[in-house]
C-alpha cells in the first residue's frame, strides 16, 4: 500500500490541488444527495399524512432552515427543495467529470512528450541496448494505462465519499442497521481482499507479455521479407500464438477475478436486508418510512462498497504500469547523453586526429587498441578492414556517440569535447549502409526536421547527390512521397535522398559508413561522382568493404582487429604485396 500511494503521489504530483477540487465535488455530489434522500423521509410523511414531524437530525436541519427563510414547510416547496438538491448534485457531479477528464487528457499529453524527449535525449550507447518493444509498449500503451490510473483515483474518490456521506445519513436515520451494515461490509472486504494481491501479480505478469509481443510484433513486420524468403513463417506464427494464448490467459484471469470480487456484493446484501428486516421489524418505534429510507441508503453504501473494491482492483491492475513509467523515467534521466561541457562552437582549419584512442562497449572486450591517425581538412580518408576490425566505432566515436575509453579525439589540436554536441553534429554528415527514411516527401526526407534549411538549400543538395534529375522525372517532384522506410524507391536512390540530407546543412566533415556496399554499379559510380566532387572542400571519411569505392581517396587506413595496422595512398599500398589492401584486390579478381 505505501509503494502504491507513493508511485500515485509522483505519478499525479503536478494535479495535487485539481484531485483536492476532485475530492470536494466528491463529498459535495454525495453530501447533496444524502440530504436530498433523507429529505424524502419528511416528503413521504406529507404524502401519507403523518404528523410525528422530523424523526431525525436532519429532518429537523431542513425544516428549522425552511423556517430561517420564511418558506412554508409543505410537501410543494420540500419536493423542491429536493429537486434542487439533486440539480446541485448533478452540476457538481459534470464539473468533477470535466476536471477529470481535463486532468487525464493533460497527462496524457504532457507526459507522453515528456517521455519522447527524455528517450530522444538519452544517450546511445543506453538506446542501443534497448528492445523495440519495450520502447513502444512504455511510451504508448504505458502510458494510456497510467491515464486510466486516474479514472480510477476519480472511481475511488467517488466511492469513498458516497460511502462516508450515506453512512453519516444512514447512521442518523437508524444507528443500529447502519452498524450492523458496517460490520458485514468489513466482513465482505475481508473476504475478498486475498484477491488484490492476485490482481496486481497478473497485472505485472500481463506489463511484461504486452512487452513481449509488442517486441515480437515489430521485429517480425520489419522482418517479413527474411521470413517468407525463407519459408519459417510457421514456426514465427508459432512462437507469436505461444505469446496471443498467454496474453489472452493473463486477461481472463484478471476479468475473472474482478468478476469474483464484484459478485459477491449483490448476494450478500441481499441476505442482510432480509436478516435486518427479521430483527428490526419486531422492535419498537418500527417506522417503515424510516426503515425504507436506511434500506435505500444501506443499499447505496453496499454498491459503493461494491464499486470501491472494483477500483481497488484496477488500481492493483494499473499500478505496474504506473510503477514502468515512473521507473523508466528515472533510468532515461540516468542516462541522459551529456554535452560534456563543451561550449565553443565547431571550427576545423587544419586536422581531425586520434590520438592513441582505445575503445571498449560496456562490459565487452575492447573493440579499438591504441588507434592513432590524423586526417587533414579537404582530404578523403578511405577506412578499410575485415568484418568486425572496428571501423563503425571509428564512425561511430567521430559522430560522439559514444567516447573513447583511453586516449582522445582532437581536432585543430583541442579536443573535440570543448565543442558542444549540437554543434558538432550539425557540421558533421552521416550517411550509413541502412538508410532510414519518414514516410513523408522526398524534400522532406532531404530537410529532415531543418525547417530553416530554403527549397534552394534542398533543391543544391539534390544536386550535389546526383539525384536530382531522378527527382524531376516523378510525376510530383519533390512532394512525392517515399513510402513506409523508403519502400517506393531503390536502394540506391534511397542512399542518394540520405547523401543530400547529408549534405543539406553544408558539412565540414562527411562520413559514409558502408553507403554503397548493398548498391548496383550505376548508383555507386553516381555516389562516388559526388564524393570526387566533394574533394577538397569537404573532408571526408568513407568506411567500405567495396574497394572500388576508396580506390581513388587520397589515402587508405587499415584496421585490424581493432589497431591500425596499415595507412597510405591506394597506389603505395596496391605495390606493397604484403599489405591488406593489395591482397584484398588480388582476392576480388
Amino acid at each position: 500500500m505505501k509503494n502504491t500511494l507513493v508511485t500515485l503521489w509522483h505519478t499525479f504530483a503536478r494535479y495535487r490541488l485539481q484531485l483536492v477540487i476532485l475530492i470536494v465535488f466528491g463529498f459535495l455530489g454525495a453530501l447533496l444527495e444524502g440530504i436530498g434522500i433523507n429529505a424524502v423521509i419528511p416528503l413521504v410523511s406529507f404524502f401519507s399524512g403523518a404528523t410525528s414531524g422530523p424523526t431525525n437530525f436532519i429532518s429537523h436541519a431542513i425544516q428549522t432552515l425552511f423556517s430561517f427563510l420564511h418558506i412554508p414547510f409543505s410537501f410543494r416547496y420540500l419536493l423542491g427543495f429536493i429537486l434542487g438538491l439533486f440539480i446541485l448534485r448533478a452540476v457538481s457531479m459534470v464539473a468533477f467529470g470535466y476536471i477529470r477528464g481535463k486532468i487525464g487528457a493533460d497527462f496524457s499529453g504532457t507526459e507522453s512528450e515528456a517521455m519522447l524527449q527524455r528517450m530522444l535525449r538519452a544517450s546511445w550507447p543506453f538506446l542501443l541496448k534497448q528492445k523495440l518493444g519495450t520502447l513502444q509498449t512504455t511510451l504508448v500503451r504505458d502510458i494510456q494505462r497510467t491515464e486510466s490510473l486516474l479514472a480510477t483515483v476519480g472511481q475511488i474518490i467517488q466511492s469513498f465519499s458516497g460511502f462516508l456521506m450515506y453512512v453519516v445519513v444512514a447512521i442518523n436515520i437508524s444507528p443500529i442497521m447502519t452498524l450492523c451494515a458496517l460490520i458485514a461490509g468489513a466482513i465482505l472486504l475481508l473476504l475478498v481482499r486475498p484477491l488484490m494481491s492476485r490482481t496486481q501479480a497478473t497485472g505485472r505478469l500481463l506489463t511484461v507479455t504486452e512487452k513481449n509481443y509488442t517486441q515480437f510484433l515489430g521485429e517480425h513486420i520489419i522482418g517479413m521479407k527474411a521470413i517468407k524468403a525463407t519459408g519459417v513463417e510457421e514456426r514465427a506464427l508459432h512462437d507469436g500464438s505461444m505469446l496471443v494464448r498467454e496474453l489472452r490467459a493473463l486477461i481472463i484471469r484478471m476479468v475473472f477475478i474482478r468478476s469474483l470480487s464484484g459478485s459477491l456484493f449483490q448476494p450478500f446484501s441481499l441476505i442482510f436486508v432480509i436478516v435486518l428486516f427479521s430483527i428490526t421489524y419486531s422492535l419498537p418505534g418500527f417506522n417503515i418510512i424510516s426503515f425504507a429510507a436506511a434500506l435505500y441508503l444501506i443499499q447505496k453504501i453496499f454498491t459503493y462498497l461494491e464499486s470501491g473494491q472494483s477500483a481497488l482492483h484496477s488500481l492493483s491492475e494499473l499500478m505496474p504500469y504506473a510503477q514502468n513509467v515512473e521507473n523508466f523515467k528515472s533510468v532515461l534521466d540516468a542516462h541522459r547523453e551529456v554535452s560534456v561541457g563543451g561550449t565553443i562552437p565547431f571550427y576545423f582549419e587544419r586536422e581531425l586526429a586520434f590520438k592513441n584512442v582505445s575503445f571498449s562497449y560496456e562490459g565487452g572486450k575492447q573493440v579499438l587498441s591504441n588507434v592513432d591517425f590524423s586526417i587533414a581538412r579537404g582530404e578523403t580518408i578511405g577506412l578499410i578492414g575485415p568484418s568486425g576490425a572496428g571501423k563503425t566505432s571509428v564512425a561511430d566515436l567521430v559522430l560522439r556517440l559514444f567516447k573513447p575509453t583511453a586516449g582522445g579525439i582532437v581536432i585543430d589540436g583541442k579536443p573535440i569535447s570543448d565543442i558542444s554536441i549540437e554543434s558538432w553534429r550539425r557540421n558533421v554528415g552521416y550517411v550509413a549502409q541502412e538508410v532510414f527514411l519518414l514516410n513523408t516527401s522526398i524534400e522532406d526526407n532531404i530537410r529532415f526536421y531543418r525547417p530553416d534549411l530554403s527549397k534552394e538549400a534542398v533543391v543544391a543538395a539534390a544536386k550535389q547527390a546526383n539525384i536530382y534529375d531522378f527527382i524531376m522525372g516523378l510525376p510530383e517532384g519533390f512532394e512525392t512521397i517515399t513510402g513506409d522506410r523508403g519502400v517506393m524507391l531503390s536502394g540506391g536512390q534511397r542512399q542518394r535522398i540520405a547523401l543530400a540530407r547529408a549534405l543539406a546543412d553544408k558539412p565540414s566533415l562527411l562520413i559514409l559508413d558502408e553507403a554503397t556496399s548493398a548498391l548496383d554499379t550505376e548508383s555507386e559510380k553516381l555516389i562516388q561522382a559526388s564524393i570526387h566532387a566533394l574533394h577538397g572542400s569537404v573532408t571526408v571519411l568513407i568506411i567500405a568493404h567495396r574497394l572500388s569505392t576508396i580506390e581513388h581517396t587520397d589515402r587508405l587506413l587499415v584496421l585490424e582487429d581493432g589497431r591500425l595496422v596499415e595507412q597510405g595512398t591506394p597506389r603505395a599500398l596496391m605495390e606493397n604485396k604484403n599489405s591488406y589492401f593489395y591482397q584484398a584486390t588480388r582476392g576480388r579478381s
